[in-house]
């Protein structure tokens, strides 16, 4: 979630209403020129007898809907950074968010899938950045946690596609669904949405590049720090079944009661209930092979050219993750946890004991590679070998008073809202600016255009890619491959 303080809206013009198929909106004007339309229903409330069942079609409203109230997030704990999320949620929460500028039509639409592992956060975002440059932005609401994830027998039973679990995704799926149906109405084109997210929300825009049930609803997607690969990958139906079946025995013997239960009994069972072990965690957290959201485990289907044949652009940011007081030998433990006990004597030869001003110290630098740079790079040489159109990024920028680019630091850039009242400088809005361009180009062509070249990505060379710099403006393609000699070895760590 990026907050953000709103402007003082103008008073409501004749463009700040809109009618679709669900009725009539008042939107607002947060900046002249450009118009939101916050907390927008794409599905029945998934409460009572919809909780744990793929979201329904929304129901009408009678009169105007007052469309200037982004509406309350998914139910989520407090992991300390959504603290507010956590205080304010509800259940009722499957609703979006569109912007659009004055007199939009035929517009390409941006479709933005927030992160947080899945278990937290909202889509608020200020869309004035990226709808200033001539796009409709979408921000989504999506069940998260155990409410969005919650897979046992009994659900798969009473499903007509014998499949649960993948309530989020599904959510997601329905949310461009709406795109696709009501759009025109707010001067997008259907046929040019283009879907991004970060971190948990660039996995779940990659699972949606293997789902085919999304198919046909987007022509570009962006995985920002995150994919199908590395730090959250999809687990098997066995795998989730037993990851999940300890919090499913603490809610109780039947549906009908676990459904009934206040969704804040629900949360603090999940939380209280036994947790599996590090290696099907995300199984318990995300998405698993349902048969039908998901018919096969992803990166099968990357390996195997099913996916949808869409422009794609992946990256990261230069150091993801920082394992804070990991020492060498807890590294060399997780390295044979992550690769196996033979592949990580090999491996410790790839990180000096010293740290690299850039890429930082042996643990970051394995740590990044493995969830982030090598996943990256071999996702892409699987989308490239097909013959789809891939590029792959790198970025380098700190936020404004740090010494380094970490997770999420290029959404400050993306929608230029710097933290903690930082205080960018000229050059740092010039790579803002660039990132917005090259973002919503892909919107625009299905190919990122912006300051400088782009080429496309190579499976062979495991390259080109583009740098976002760490100091300077010089944004430019680097030719050697993403993630060094390193990733040879981690590479065979990923299919389970």
């Amino acid at each position: 979630m990026l907050c953000v303080a709103q402007s003082a809206p103008h008073p409501p013009s004749p463009q700040s209403r809109v009618t679709i198929a669900q009725g009539t909106l008042e939107g607002l004007e947060p900046s002249p020129g450009i118009f939101a339309y916050f907390g927008i229903p794409f599905a029945q409330p998934p409460v009572g007898d919809l909780r744990w069942k793929p979201p329904q079609p929304p129901q009408p409203w009678p009169g105007t809907r007052i469309a200037n109230d982004h509406g309350l997030p998914c139910p989520q704990l407090d992991e300390g950074w959504n603290h507010w999320d956590s205080q304010h949620w509800s259940e009722d929460c499957l609703h979006l968010d569109v912007w659009m500028p004055a007199g939009a039509h035929n517009l390409p639409v941006m479709v933005y899938i927030h992160g947080g592992s899945n278990l937290a956060g909202d889509g608020f975002s200020d869309g004035k950045p990226l709808v200033s440059r001539g796009v409709v932005l979408v921000t989504i609401e999506y069940r998260l946690d155990i409410f969005g994830w919650f897979r046992t027998s009994e659900l798969d039973a009473e499903s007509p596609h014998h499949a649960s679990g993948d309530y989020g995704s599904l959510d997601q799926i329905a949310a461009l669904q709406w795109v696709h149906d009501n759009i025109a109405q707010f001067g997008g084109d259907h046929g040019k949405v283009m879907i991004f997210g970060q971190s948990a929300g660039a996995v779940d825009t990659g699972l949606l590049v293997a789902s085919p049930l999304a198919r046909g609803l987007f022509r570009a997607a962006l995985e920002e720090s995150g994919q199908v690969l590395g730090l959250m990958p999809t687990s098997t139906k066995q795998e989730s079944e037993i990851a999940w079946a300890p919090v499913a025995k603490a809610l109780g013997p039947t549906l009908a009661a676990q459904r009934a239960m206040p969704a804040a009994q629900v949360l603090a069972i999940d939380a209280e209930a036994p947790k599996p072990p590090p290696t099907t965690w995300w199984g318990y957290r995300g998405a698993s092979v349902d048969g039908w959201t998901l018919p096969e485990m992803p990166w099968r289907v990357y390996q195997e050219g099913k996916e949808a044949p869409v422009a794609l652009v992946l990256g990261s940011n230069v150091q993801e993750i920082t394992p804070g007081g990991e020492t060498r030998e807890e590294m060399r433990h997780n390295m044979a946890e992550t690769v196996g006990y033979e592949s990580a004597a090999q491996l410790e030869a790839f990180y000096d004991k010293t740290p690299d001003p850039l890429l930082g110290s042996p643990q970051t630098q394995f740590a990044t590679d493995h969830d982030f740079r090598c996943a990256v790079r071999l996702l892409a040489a699987w989308h490239a070998s097909h013959g789809f159109p891939t590029w792959v990024y790198r970025f380098d920028r700190p936020d404004p008073g740090k010494t380094t680019a970490e997770h999420t630091s290029e959404l400050f850039y993306l929608f230029d809202a710097f933290p903690g009242g930082a205080k960018p400088t000229a050059e740092d809005m010039q790579i803002a600016h660039a990132l917005d361009e090259y973002w919503t180009s892909l919107a625009k062509d299905a190919v990122p255009s912006g300051p400088a070249p782009w080429p496309r990505y190579q499976a062979a060379q495991f390259g080109p890619w583009l740098d976002f710099p760490k100091t300077g403006t010089g944004i430019h393609a680097e030719n050697t491959p993403l993630g060094g000699d390193a990733c040879g070895i981690i590479d065979p760590s990923y299919p389970k």
